[in-house]
């Protein structure tokens, strides 16, 4: 059976068909995205909570807790983890490999519905939920900075108009903004005054939530005409709240402004941000799990002097942060490296084939090969990533090989006094067999790979798939065009087209030198068969020798310019004297002479204030001497200096090191203790840390367990406050009003919604005798 015979006597249609997977791969080419890694969707979803003013036991005990305990019966739970902090709680979980995540996302919602009941009702909203990838990093951070705005002002801008453009293009999965919060009205209260006054916390809220309200009014309609009845039942400024009458004393009117303080503020006043060592709002861009992270970022950048039209006056927008010039420049160099190794397949293959025709054959197999492979990676989805492009620059040196072997057992026939035509079917039959076993034996090695399981197979199987795809597309060649041009455009021997010219002759000669060092060097080993046949052996050992002594890892570690870092204070400290520490550790970073610039967030906590840093590092153009990994060992040096914050900082990777990503903490490592006993994990936590802190090999080792800061507790006389007919409910609540940052009305414009917080002033709010 000649499996080539019928495309060897229609060479034009062979050719024609071989035309349209080339254009057809040149067009999938240009169509496919680029990343750095291939698309891989870890199975995991994050449920997040928020209410304001609850400690962080509480959030645990009365949100966190619920939450697990329903979302705990969603089926495929790999792990499951959670964490609290002041005013929020983040459930994070991990599904088992190849749970499909839009189901998994509907059982986590419904589990979430079923723990409502349990939930408290202060909750700011329902919790919601976010399918996650925990390696995701930002493509690329925007700052913003103004000299006449607020920061509340600032990220209103950026959530209702920067936030909502950058959503809508093409590859934008989410834009998150730090720094600040949503505009909104603060009224400090004066406790005193109003107690002078006769007056409760829940008076005072009750007041303005009913001096506040959006309800329908309805229409009048008399037959022929209908009119919408709009009543005055909104206040929008301070000033408007600020002449509220609250209460009625003695006949006299009792405004707002006579017992608070009312002024246009943020809903959260324990959020802050600065850019370059001065305040502003920060904005973080994440590309879609599929999209193209170069035309993503390209078109952020596009869109900036768009929105920068529409931006108060003096206001500025700067991008930083972005990770994709080492991107560019890995798979600018890989793809030159692919440009390379062809080139020098086919000066390889011109050396030894010696003939023009001969050479340009088999070098056809090359394109077509890789543009067949570039129309699976379209078809599968596949980006142009660092595994995809380096499994295209091996499979350039198996993908000639069919060509070759097809191509040297027709020139045998040839050179045996066969016409061109009966020496193509006649080699094509002898070798095809080979070819279809060559392909199987090589696709084998390559099936580990395939079919490999865990974080490993994920990152190999678009690189096992996109390999074995050129192979196969290689043999299709081989079986197909190659013999139908060779039928074609074959010569004579080789001896006699060699010959024709003065290249030719040089060609001859230097194979016939190669010929002669090969003799020599088999003449040796035939001499020597005991000293040859235990060479493979004393390689294998020392394989073995060297792969136990040399470093391993997942990917090598990248130059990328970036660095993440993350500080902590005492869970004792104020959120007013962390802004202090961070401002102060700001400016040491941006002291440093390969920084460029520094942008830095905190909050959102009035105690233990945590806060992260994006770094940009100069480029060698600009400047920079030392790299990315000598940078972050001096600036962790000079942060040594400072013990009053704990900074970690990493390196930002295209690549995942060994670790296999990071966690909430910013660590490459993160080991998980469990117990029944609170008591039993308080014990042993610190005395783990205080271990894996004595191993030289590992470095910033710590918990994300705060150590607990000051708490001051209220023992209510129940009793007494039966007898004086306050309740439990009536006391939670004062003291909700005057130290939580509560909630107590919303004012609805036409872009946005804003709250009404009420608060105590804080010099009530400093110590408990206050």
């Amino acid at each position: 059976m000649n499996l080539s015979s019928t495309f060897i006597r229609r060479p034009i249609g062979t050719s024609l068909l071989a035309m349209g997977v080339f254009a057809a791969g040149v067009i999938c080419y240009l169509l496919l995205g680029v990343a750095a890694l291939p698309s891989m969707q870890f199975p995991a979803i994050f449920v997040q909570a928020s209410e304001a003013g609850a400690d962080a036991t509480t959030m645990a005990s009365t949100v966190a807790a619920p939450l697990e305990r329903h979302l705990g019966q969603v089926p495929g739970i790999q792990m499951m983890n959670s964490h609290s902090s002041e005013g929020r709680t983040f459930v994070f979980m991990m599904f088992n490999s190849g749970v499909d995540l839009d189901s998994a996302a509907r059982d986590v919602q419904a589990a979430i519905n079923a723990a409502i009941p349990d939930l408290p009702p202060g909750l700011n909203g329902a919790p919601s939920y976010q399918k996650a990838n925990p390696n995701d990093d930002p493509v690329i951070a925007i700052a913003l900075s103004s000299e006449t705005q607020s920061a509340a002002d600032l990220y209103n801008t950026a959530d209702t108009l920067l936030a909502q453009r950058l959503r809508q293009l093409p590859g934008v999965s989410s834009v998150d903004i730090a720094g600040a919060s949503t505009p909104a009205i603060r009224v400090d209260v004066n406790l005193r005054a109003l107690n002078a006054m006769g007056l409760s916390p829940d008076q005072l809220r009750n007041a303005l939530t009913a001096a506040n309200v959006t309800s329908p009014q309805g229409f009048l309609s008399n037959g022929h005409t209908t009119m919408a009845i709009s009543a005055t039942s909104q206040l929008h400024t301070a000033a408007d709240f600020a002449q509220l009458v609250i209460a009625m004393k003695n006949g006299t009117p009792v405004r707002l402004s006579e017992v608070a303080h009312v002024y246009d503020g943020a809903q959260d006043a324990y959020q802050a941000a600065w850019f370059g060592g001065k305040p502003g709002i920060l904005m973080y861009v994440f590309k879609k799990a599929d999209a193209n992270v170069i035309a993503t970022v390209d078109r952020v950048r596009a869109e900036l002097p768009v929105l920068h039209a529409y931006l108060p006056p003096g206001t500025t927008m700067t991008p930083f942060f972005d990770g994709t010039p080492t991107i560019r420049a890995s798979l600018h160099e890989v793809q030159a490296t692919l440009l390379i190794s062809l080139a020098m397949v086919i000066l390889t293959m011109a050396l030894f084939l010696r003939r023009l025709a001969a050479t340009l054959i088999a070098a056809i197999a090359v394109p077509l090969s890789l543009a067949g492979a570039f129309v699976m990676m379209y078809i599968l989805d596949y980006t142009l990533n660092n595994l995809t492009l380096l499994a295209l620059v091996i499979a350039i040196g198996f993908v000639v090989d069919d060509a070759i072997v097809v191509i040297e057992n027709i020139i045998r026939h040839i050179e045996a006094g066969m016409g061109r035509m009966q020496a193509t079917l006649a080699g094509a039959k002898e070798i095809g067999f080979t070819i279809v076993s060559i392909t199987a034996s090589l696709i084998a090695v390559f099936i580990p790979l395939l079919f490999a399981s865990g974080y490993t197979g994920m990152f190999m199987h678009d690189f096992a798939v996109t390999l074995v795809s050129a192979i196969v597309m290689s043999a299709l060649v081989s079986l197909t065009l190659t013999p139908a041009l060779c039928a074609v455009f074959l010569r004579g021997p080789a001896h006699d087209e060699a010959g024709e010219s003065r290249l030719g002759r040089a060609l001859e000669r230097f194979h016939a030198r190669m010929l002669a060092v090969y003799e020599r060097a088999l003449n040796f080993a035939l001499r020597h068969t005991l000293a040859f046949a235990l060479t493979p052996l004393v390689l294998i050992g020392l394989t073995w020798f060297l792969f136990g002594v040399v470093k391993s890892g997942l990917f090598p570690p990248q130059d990328t310019g970036l660095i993440w870092g993350r500080a902590t204070s005492s869970a004792t400290v104020s959120f007013a004297q962390s802004e202090q520490r961070m401002q102060r550790l700001t400016h040491m970073l941006m002291a440093d002479p390969d920084v460029a610039t520094v942008g830095t967030r905190l909050g959102s906590s009035r105690q233990g204030a945590s806060g992260s840093f994006n770094i940009d590092l100069k480029t060698r153009a600009e400047g920079r001497k030392d790299d990315t990994f000598a940078v972050l060992a001096r600036l962790t040096a000079k942060a040594a200096k400072y013990p009053d914050l704990d900074l970690r900082l990493r390196p930002l990777q295209d690549l995942p090191s060994a670790g296999g990503g990071g966690t909430s903490q910013g660590a490459q490592y993160q080991i998980g203790l469990q117990s029944n006993s609170l008591a039993e994990l308080q014990e042993w936590l610190p005395k783990l840390v205080a271990v894996l802190k004595k191993n030289p090999m590992l470095q910033d080792v710590g918990s994300d367990v705060d150590e607990g800061g000051l708490r001051q507790n209220i023992v209510v006389d129940r009793a007494t406050a039966a007898r004086l007919g306050v309740s439990m409910g009536a006391i939670d609540g004062a003291l909700y009003d005057a130290f939580g940052q509560r909630q107590v009305s919303t004012i609805y414009s036409d872009v946005n919604q804003y709250a009404v917080v009420v608060n105590a002033l804080p010099d009530q709010t400093a110590t408990p005798a206050s």
